[in-house]
């Protein structure tokens, strides 16, 4: 994926719309993920791109840099959707982030990189802090569901985080593996999304048939309503589209 050369911000100034929530009390743990949206050059497909992770995950392997990532394909989109593919990576620390940021400006790390160059053509290139709300029991891929929230007027983190655990002990009950996170915005995404948004929140399931059995809940289980009466008045999320995910690497590669 292609690099932008420059020092990452400090974490102060990373989630300005994250601070928006500060209210003294418990704040959630936040981890770097970083955002390329990208569009295939000319003759160039999947297949390249995995033929160019194979060497780089080797790279990635031998400097001992804990990141893992993702493909996402478009799937359940609209027209304002303009890239052919997607790549998430998750770093431990923002630390990490950097170091793992780092080894792909120079030496063997530029020359696999330019080897991604010739597969895409990346226009966007952003980084999120990920809180989880609830982990996934699947972390190998699958289907991934999005969409833009706002934090209605006053909602604190305690409020959010008091709300997490109602859902949680719902997700519980109804025997869900699906993971549940929160993307808060930094440096590199479009002024444009954030003037209206806070966050998006992000779900995952482990295959089409898991998101239609998670749908079927929501829609004729009663899912719908609960989270309603649980964030109603916390959030507003619209926009939801719906990603295809390929995992690129694991962190225990």
């Amino acid at each position: 994926m292609r690099l932008k050369k420059g020092a990452l911000l400090p974490v102060i100034f990373l989630f300005l719309s994250f601070n928006i929530l500060s209210d003294g009390h418990e704040q959630p743990t936040i981890v770097p993920m970083e955002h390329f949206a990208c569009v295939y050059n000319p003759g160039k497909d999947r297949d390249d791109d995995l033929r160019v992770v194979k060497e780089w995950n080797k790279f990635i392997d031998d400097s001992g840099i804990n990141y893992s990532s993702y493909f996402l394909d478009p799937y359940y989109t609209n027209t304002d959707e303009q890239y052919d593919t997607h790549w998430i990576g998750f770093s431990t620390s923002f630390e990490e982030m950097g170091k793992a940021q780092e080894l792909m400006l120079s030496g063997e790390g530029a020359k696999i990189q330019a080897k991604f160059d010739k597969v895409t053509s990346c226009a966007e290139h952003d980084i999120w802090g990920s809180y989880t709300v609830r982990a996934s029991s699947n972390d190998g891929g699958g289907v991934l569901n999005l969409s833009s929230c706002k934090l209605t007027e006053g909602t604190t983190t305690e409020d959010l985080m008091s709300a997490d655990k109602k859902m949680n002990a719902f997700a519980d009950q109804t025997g869900n593996t699906g993971g549940m996170y929160r993307w808060f915005p930094g440096p590199g995404v479009q002024l444009s999304w954030t003037s209206k948004y806070d966050f998006l929140a992000a779900n995952t399931t482990s295959s089409l048939s898991q998101w239609g059995a998670s749908a079927d809940a929501m829609v004729n289980g009663g899912g719908a309503a609960m989270q309603a009466s649980i964030y109603g008045s916390l959030m507003q999320c619209e926009d939801a589209r719906v990603f295809l995910a390929t995992q690129a690497r694991s962190s225990n590669n």
